[in-house]
């Protein structure tokens, strides 16, 4: 009796034991979330201070463990200072973030962290929020009014720049300073004039900020002595005339008679003299340190705003020269740039010696002239040193042409950076990948030809290649670019005369065409799409390309590049959704789609957590011993507020948002779970059929965690079978070929679903391991039709059979279509005649009344 209790103790520890591993073994399978990180910058990346602050926060984030995807959004503030353009980044912001869960949002510089901050409940999910480069009076005036944010404070202080400046010219009495009368100019403006006065040095400050430009390069080509000339900002003149920011640099610089004092490290190579400078790269690191603390999950108002630390002391050894200003009169800690070689500091012991030598040389030369009558050997001595003043003018002769070479390299570096201007040009218009035009030239261009237009027609074309994100994740981000940049390439050969491709970024582009109508732009459309029927070949692969394109026509669809791009973009989202490799006209009713789109998108977020999502299986019944023996998994979403939502709608928004991954997984998991335990019920036979998505067989871990799976529930490979679109086959068959084989070698099954229904191939049904034809309800529908279609569908049960397939018939739901398919010999059916798709409990109950029946 002992031993009885013993037995069964020990059986209780081992299913306790058991059922915890499952519990930690399906909670593993969840793995770590990616978290959606949004950078908006005030200004375009075309200029240094955006540039390098973006550069800082990237490179800190990239280097941290955190599953972080990147969005990096410009507001262009500088160029468009106005509330028609906060009223297009409301909408253009509104229509991509919307429906995606943003974790947190890192803004630079004013104008981006009042956008944010205004916005945010309404368009970027509540995230919080961390700002670099905004000054402390307005981070104050915005803790008064905002919570949930923290960030670092842009320390402008003059301070230690004017602290230098006096040091190395004590007779300055007046300070001009260089900033423009944009907000944040003004406001940079008031605030260094402020430090000034506070260090009661009885400096008199001259602001600049209300000459045109012009006037102004003669005002600091006048300065004395006594003046100090100080650049803090500077973007457009006092008529608002745009001037690059590095340019206006080095042209104030070059007019400028004493030495040009900066505010930021970024103007040296651009006439900056130097200074105690402030460093937007810096700035980028400690704003994506606070980043990286809020993501691991402190708080945002748990976090002081920081006030760090962010300049470094810098001189341009050109300008320090120009000045005649000495070397040692620069603060200890300066570093200093563009200083050339000096050969008598890099080798001053060996110089010192030579010299050295040279003098002893002398001296030994005048003791030998005294002694030249008493002995040879003094001779001898006299003609050796002869000889070492030679070798000595040798290598002098040697220094004076190394010191020519340098002079040389000099003037090529001095070149280099005159090319460099030009390429700093045109990289902030064009894209850097492609080399096409980028989306601050489409702006530019199509203002300027909307405004000249007369009342003529144009279109815009707003294109995005189909299934990239499955290409770039399968085969990499390099194999992608490769991609883009061949794609631009055959885009190219296809525009009109009248008509420009610009590069958005990722996968979309755009076609401007002037003088266009909706005749032309269809032609110019219908070109593109036939062009990319030939395949492309990257690193020796070879793959089908298509792209979805929305088309607006101007003014029909809209009066500014902002609603064209709009009206366009939703137009190539409907185009996408009819099937993709197609085009269409925008129209205003497809506006409620849209809608109606993004609603869907904002619930399926949720879906999963809520447990909304459930499984039906439909059985599958052999029509040669007329029982059931498998089942399909059907996915049904059953939500509060839309109801009973098709799997028609839901699944195309699941694999766009890429939820389908994680949806798909779970659904492996639930069926798996479900066939272990009729199994455990005495139904061995049974075997389950999973529906399997594209984006699923392109990740790269997808064959484990079947294999997982399957191991875990203790589940003969042969008992699982996985079905695939024709269309996968067909557009991916390079990549999905091996993998299937490897499945097929495990015993798990693969079924080819809606067959016929899409555009078959009998060479791609011959190399894949399909084990499983399942034929398209229509041809089950047709079969009462007429002689025809009969035909049709007994010869493909014939040529499945003949291929060694096992072949089902799906949407049986008439006696008439039964009593064919058993003639024409169909290995099984599924369909309403024999049972709708139910959940797993009447399933259960049904398949337990036809065991004890007798269909084991």
């Amino acid at each position: 009796m002992m031993q009885k209790n013993f037995k069964r103790i020990l059986l209780a520890v081992f299913t306790f034991l058991v059922i915890i591993s499952m519990a930690y073994s399906v909670s593993a399978i969840d793995s770590q979330k990616q978290k959606n990180v949004l950078i908006i910058h005030s200004y375009n990346e075309g200029i240094q201070w955006t540039s390098e602050q973006n550069a800082g926060i990237i490179d800190t984030l990239g280097k941290s463990n955190e599953n972080c995807a990147i969005y990096v959004e410009y507001m262009d503030w500088k160029n468009y200072p106005s509330q028609d353009n906060l009223n297009s980044l409301y909408d253009y912001f509104q229509y991509k973030y919307a429906g995606k869960k943003l974790d947190l949002i890192i803004t630079t510089d004013d104008a981006a962290l009042n956008f944010a901050l205004e916005n945010r409940r309404y368009i970027f999910s509540g995230a919080p929020i961390v700002f670099s480069g905004v000054n402390q009076d307005k981070v104050q005036e915005l803790e008064n009014r905002y919570m949930n944010f923290t960030g670092v404070v842009e320390e402008i202080n003059p301070v230690e720049t004017i602290d230098i400046a006096l040091k190395i010219n004590p007779q300055i009495k007046k300070v001009y300073l260089v900033y423009d009368n944009t907000e944040s100019g003004l406001s940079t403006g008031k605030l260094i004039t402020e430090k000034i006065s506070q260090m009661d040095l009885g400096l008199e400050v001259a602001p600049l900020n209300n000459l045109e430009f012009g006037n102004l390069l003669t005002m600091v080509s006048r300065l004395e002595n006594t003046d100090m000339l100080f650049f803090a900002t500077y973007y457009s003149d006092a008529t608002g005339s745009i001037i690059d920011f590095n340019r206006a640099a080095r042209e104030i610089s070059r007019h400028s008679t004493v030495p040009m004092y900066h505010q930021y490290d970024f103007g040296l190579n651009n006439g900056a003299f130097g200074g105690n400078m402030l460093s937007g790269r810096l700035y980028g690191n400690y704003a994506a340190e606070l980043a990286l603390r809020i993501l691991k999950g402190e708080k945002a108002n748990d976090i002081p705003v920081a006030y760090t630390e962010a300049s470094r002391k810098e001189f341009d050894y050109f300008q320090v020269k120009r000045f005649n200003i000495p070397l040692n009169k620069l603060p200890e800690d300066a570093q200093l740039i563009n200083k050339p070689f000096s050969f008598f500091e890099t080798y001053k012991l060996l110089v010192c010696g030579v010299i050295s030598a040279f003098f002893v040389l002398i001296f030994f030369l005048m003791v030998l002239l005294m002694y030249i009558r008493k002995i040879r050997r003094i001779r001898r001595e006299l003609h050796i040193s002869n000889e070492e003043l030679t070798q000595t003018y040798e290598e002098l002769v040697a220094t004076d042409n190394e010191l020519k070479d340098q002079l040389r390299e000099i003037s090529e570096i001095q070149h280099n950076l005159s090319v460099s201007e030009e390429k700093y040009t045109y990289l902030a218009l064009h894209d850097v990948l492609t080399g096409l035009p980028n989306r601050r030239s489409l702006f530019e261009d199509a203002n300027r030809i909307l405004r000249n237009s007369s009342g003529k027609k144009a279109a815009l074309l707003f294109i995005d290649m189909d299934n990239f994100k499955y290409i770039n994740d399968t085969m990499g981000h390099e194999f992608g670019d490769l991609l883009i940049k061949g794609a631009s390439e055959r885009l190219s050969l296809d525009l009109f005369d009248n008509s420009t491709l610009y590069r958005l970024g990722g996968d979309e582009f755009i076609i401007f065409a002037e003088e266009t109508g909706l005749e032309g732009a269809e032609q110019l459309t219908a070109d593109i799409l036939y062009s990319f029927r030939e395949k492309f070949f990257i690193n020796s692969i070879g793959l089908h390309i298509s792209f979805s394109i929305g088309i607006a026509i101007y003014p029909d669809h809209g009066n500014t590049i902002e609603d064209l791009i709009k009206s366009a973009d939703i137009a190539m989202y409907k185009a996408k959704e009819s099937g993709k490799n197609r085009y269409i006209l925008y129209d205003a009713s497809m506006n409620k789609d849209f809608t109606e789109r993004m609603v869907l998108e904002k619930h399926l977020h949720t879906a999963m957590d809520n447990n909304e999502f459930e499984l039906f299986y439909q059985p599958q019944l052999d029509l040669g011993t007329n029982k059931v023996t498998g089942l399909e998994a059907l996915l049904r979403w059953n939500n509060p507020e839309l109801g009973y939502v098709s799997p028609v709608k839901f699944i195309k928004v699941a694999e766009d948002t890429h939820l389908i991954i994680q949806l798909g997984e779970w659904v492996l998991i639930q069926a798996c779970d479900f066939l272990s335990h009729l199994h455990k019920q005495g139904m061995t036979h049974m075997t389950m059929s999973v529906n399997i998505s594209p984006l699923q067989i392109f990740q790269a871990d997808f064959n484990n965690k079947i294999l997982k799976i399957l191991e875990y529930f203790e589940i003969d490979p042969r008992a699982l079978e996985l079905e695939i679109t024709e269309t996968l086959l067909i557009e991916s068959f390079d990549i999905v070929y091996e993998k299937l084989k490897q499945l097929r070698e495990k015993g798990i099954g693969i079924a080819l679903d809606d067959f016929g229904k899409g555009y078959s191939s009998l060479s791609y049904l011959k190399q894949l391991p399909i084990t499983t034809l399942k034929i398209d309800k229509c041809f089950i529908d047709n079969v009462s039709i007429g002689m025809e279609n009969k035909t049709i569908t007994r010869h493909i049960i014939k040529m499945g059979r003949s291929m060694g397939m096992s072949v089902i018939a799906e949407g049986v739901e008439h006696t008439e279509q039964l009593e064919y398919l058993k003639k024409y010999e169909c290995d099984k059916m599924q369909g309403y005649l024999f049972s709708r798709p139910l959940p797993k409990g009447e399933v259960e109950k049904l398949l337990s009344g036809l065991m004890t029946s007798g269909d084991k």
